[in-house]
């Protein structure tokens, strides 16, 4: 089509525009509101790869055993000093509902395989090793949580993520 008037030129081109323009707000939008994008800064790294760099999946919900997880620290766990109230944790999420875990001195176990090794923490947390033993059973949409080092600090310390903690499945970037 041939447009010979500058009026009728920008009008043109306003009408094949718009709908792009309205797609990719719309289609930001959508981005913006379901991922998330999650650094890790610590220095000592407690999930496999080293990765810094995460993305968060807002909108899936449904953990499985061994998918990375994004939770929300609250007080319900004895998370301080490291983590505040309103910080946000990537673990791997070790033990689903019906799983039992012990946890002994030396490991931790859902159903029997060896999830965790040790407890490293205990001392900095002014506790006593045999103040984390137990043995309980994760309930159907709850989440005993881990990291892949001996100081991760992890559900051996602070028990299970509840539902309303989870914020969504985590993708390891590579960088």
């Amino acid at each position: 089509m041939s447009v010979s008037n500058p009026l009728d030129q920008k009008v043109f081109w306003f009408k094949k525009a718009l709908p792009t323009l309205i797609a990719i707000v719309i289609g930001g939008a959508y981005l913006e509101n379901r991922f998330r994008i999650g650094i890790d800064d610590q220095k000592d790294r407690c999930l496999p790869g080293n990765h810094r760099w995460f993305v968060v999946d807002t909108y899936a919900k449904d953990i499985r055993r061994d998918d990375l997880v994004a939770f929300g620290a609250d007080q319900r766990m004895a998370m301080a000093p490291w983590f505040s109230f309103t910080h946000i944790v990537i673990k791997i999420a070790t033990g689903v509902g019906g799983d039992t875990v012990t946890v002994d001195t030396k490991t931790a176990r859902v159903n029997g395989s060896v999830v965790s090794e040790g407890l490293a923490l205990a001392g900095k947390l002014k506790q006593p090793a045999a103040a984390f033993i137990r043995t309980e059973i994760v309930t159907d949409g709850e989440l005993w949580v881990t990291g892949t080092t001996e100081n991760s600090f992890d559900s051996r310390y602070w028990g299970v993520v509840h539902p309303d903690q989870i914020i969504g499945k985590v993708y390891a970037l590579p960088f």
